[in-house]
């Protein structure tokens, strides 16, 4: 709409009605006078060109999104920290602070005690940074304050998955379904988008009247569209258990994860490696999975075969196998695909 009011064309149009006898160079006091108006009216064209693109949903971002969102009644899913298990030679008080080891350092902080296992004290620990980065490390620990006695700090598995905060696509496309899935008195969508609402949940799948009249399965996958925990498992029962009518029988289960292992011979350009377009493509069936999830009922070699197709490099393919077989691979109602193992060799 305001494309061409740039901060040139508007001063060379101010310029253009200054009388050509008085001086108008750069640098003259007309110029300098002229200049930062231009520039003013070239930024106040800029926010116009792009308000537009803030308040409708489809291009919204940040608390623009929010703020839209917040007249159906849907906030945005914040980030939730990690609870990670620690073990230690010696008894540590609640609170204690302790400090990964590498480039990437976060700080874990006792929260619970879980017992002992041998001679090792067991605690549960909760990162101070909240997000997926509080899932990764496994290893030693080091003490923010010096700790007599402790000759043994380890970082082991997870209690409860940290998660990122909801992106501005993933909130979209939540905003979207809950608009085009209306909520009335307890129906499937009201479960759908009720477990949508829970940090960590990235997709769902609805079974009204799964075990007879009065009955609901939800069957919930992670972030990652892979099979969700026991601890995300139990944050969805909780949630929906407020909501739900009274008298509905609701069964929150995980998905099933189902390996899809692909295998392919190429022809390649000269110039490309086998080894760039074999994990670009495992990149690709990994984001059409997830695209995907709970959507599809089988995996077909023609849909894998045009991803195939769309990595850059390949120019023809043969043999084309998902798991095994050169047919369609069945997903069930309840199992989610992921990507297992992608193998390509060389016409």
């Amino acid at each position: 709409m305001y494309e061409e009011m740039t901060y040139e064309k508007i001063l060379d149009d101010m310029l253009d009605r200054v009388d050509d006898n008085l001086d108008k160079r750069e640098g003259s006091i007309i110029y300098d006078a002229l200049a930062p108006v231009a520039y003013s009216l070239a930024r106040m064209f800029f926010e116009l060109q792009h308000y537009a693109d803030l308040i409708f949903p489809d291009t919204s971002a940040g608390e623009y999104l929010d703020r839209f969102a917040a007249a159906f009644n849907m906030k945005r899913k914040e980030a939730v920290r990690a609870v990670k298990t620690g073990c230690f030679n010696i008894p540590v008080p609640q609170g204690s602070r302790f400090s990964t080891i590498g480039d990437e350092a976060v700080i874990y902080v006792v929260t619970k005690e879980s017992g002992m296992e041998g001679e090792q004290y067991i605690y549960e620990l909760e990162c101070e940074t909240a997000g997926q980065i509080g899932n990764r490390y496994i290893g030693k620990l080091l003490p923010v304050n010096y700790m007599n006695g402790l000759g043994s700090a380890e970082l082991k598995g997870i209690v409860s998955e940290g998660t990122d905060q909801e992106s501005d696509e993933d909130f979209r496309k939540r905003l979207f379904d809950k608009i085009r899935r209306p909520s009335t008195s307890g129906n499937a969508n009201d479960y759908y988008n009720w477990a949508m609402e829970c940090a960590g949940v990235g997709a769902v799948k609805v079974f009204p009247l799964s075990g007879g009249p009065g009955t609901v399965k939800v069957v919930i996958a992670d972030e990652n569209k892979t099979s969700a925990g026991s601890e995300l498992i139990h944050r969805v029962s909780d949630y929906i258990e407020g909501l739900r009518p009274i008298g509905a029988d609701v069964t929150i289960v995980s998905a099933v994860e189902k390996n899809v292992d692909i295998f392919a011979k190429v022809k390649l350009t000269k110039s490309t490696n086998l080894g760039t377009a074999q994990m670009n493509f495992q990149d690709m069936v990994g984001e059409y999975l997830k695209d995907n999830a709970f959507s599809i009922s089988y995996l077909s070699p023609a849909r894998i075969g045009n991803l195939l197709m769309e990595v850059s490099g390949v120019e023809d393919y043969i043999d084309l196998r998902i798991n095994g077989n050169t047919g369609n691979m069945e997903i069930a109602e309840e199992e989610i695909a992921v990507v297992g193992t992608v193998r390509l060799e060389v016409m």
